[in-house]
């Protein structure tokens, strides 16, 4: 599972069990050691859980071609007991040059080359630096009220959450229809 939103790998030992004997029927050695000192994972599965072994597991991506595949060994700490799939974590999208197209499901490893994405996107592409938090975690700032330049914004941020093969209904309640209109006089809450 590509996790952007986990720091590091992780995994369980129910998957990581899946994947050695993958890798073994395709004559790959995968191996695993235990930890001196455990890390704990949270956020994910049951509260926190401890990651007792490290599994350097050989893994195969298939490219878009249909026919190229990529292999490599994925170092990952793992948690017993436990049904947490495999998650490639920021650091190692960040070590090796990750690029998502989360609209064609599509993820990219860049070569050692520089590029500028940006040069490449239609044009009206929004582009955010994000930044990375103390805990690790990749965030984007969201409180940036106070504008850095004098140019002003002619339209709106929209960030939806809807099935892309869901059509946007066209017929609003009037209810909404009215909401829409009126500017809004408190500010919304984050959680109902």
């Amino acid at each position: 599972m590509i996790d952007p939103g986990s720091v590091g790998n992780s995994c369980g030992d129910k998957w990581a069990k899946s994947v050695a004997q993958a890798a073994a029927r395709n004559a790959k050695e995968p191996s695993y050691d235990r930890r001196a000192r455990p890390p704990n994972v949270s956020g994910v599965g049951h509260g926190s859980q401890s990651a007792g072994y490290d599994c350097r597991l050989p893994i195969a991506f298939r490219q878009m071609d249909g026919q190229t595949v990529s292999q490599g060994i994925m170092n990952v700490p793992t948690v017993g007991n436990s049904d947490l799939p495999g998650l490639l974590g920021l650091t190692a999208l960040r070590r090796n040059r990750a690029v998502l197209d989360f609209e064609k499901m599509q993820l990219f490893f860049c070569g050692p080359g520089e590029y500028d994405l940006g040069q490449h996107l239609p044009p009206g592409t929004d582009s955010f630096q994000c930044e990375v938090a103390p805990s690790g975690h990749m965030v984007i700032p969201c409180c940036e009220f106070t504008p850095t330049s004098t140019a002003d914004t002619e339209y709106s941020l929209t960030l939806l959450s809807r099935n892309p093969d869901q059509q946007p209904s066209t017929e609003q309640p009037q209810e909404q229809q009215q909401q829409q209109q009126q500017p809004l006089q408190q500010p919304l809450p984050l959680s109902q």
